[in-house]
């Protein structure tokens, strides 16, 4: 299996608005486990509202959102990644959580970096879809990122 990851850098958040920061889209062909993912925020007020992140298995895709070509870690002789990862939603998209999602509050001064330990990785299925949507009271940049093997 190949390691993979993307990472992007200051993603502005809306107030009270839920972005996809976030998706990874399985082919139908791999399926993938979530090593390691992260967020960090910009704030500046310590007695600020936490943020809602949301992190797992979804049901659909989003349609407004950026692609972004998946880098390789540490072999860069693996071949590409098969999968399709889309960050920042202009609109949030369609789909609901599905059976497997972490919820968290952050505060919007800090972050959160979450390592799965070895063999209890999170399983995303062939054909199906990994997201992190984000959800601050008050606007806010983040900088999110994952690590997965396929």
């Amino acid at each position: 299996m190949s390691l993979y990851y993307v990472s992007v850098d200051a993603i502005a958040l809306t107030a009270a608005t839920a972005k996809t920061v976030l998706e990874i889209a399985t082919p139908s062909t791999a399926d993938i486990r979530i090593l390691e993912w992260w967020m960090d925020f910009d704030g500046v007020t310590a007695s600020a509202v936490p943020v809602k992140v949301e992190m797992g298995r979804f049901s659909a895709a989003v349609t407004t959102a950026t692609s972004i070509t998946p880098a390789k870690l540490i072999n860069t002789a693996s071949p590409a990644s098969g999968c399709t990862v889309k960050h920042t939603t202009s609109t949030e998209g369609a789909g609901t959580v599905s059976d497997l999602t972490i919820n968290r509050r952050i505060s919007p001064t800090t972050g959160f970096h979450y390592v799965a330990p070895l063999g209890n990785e999170m399983y995303v299925a062939l054909s199906t879809f990994w997201r992190m949507r984000i959800t601050a009271a008050a606007g806010v940049n983040v900088t999110v990122g994952v690590i997965w093997n396929e």
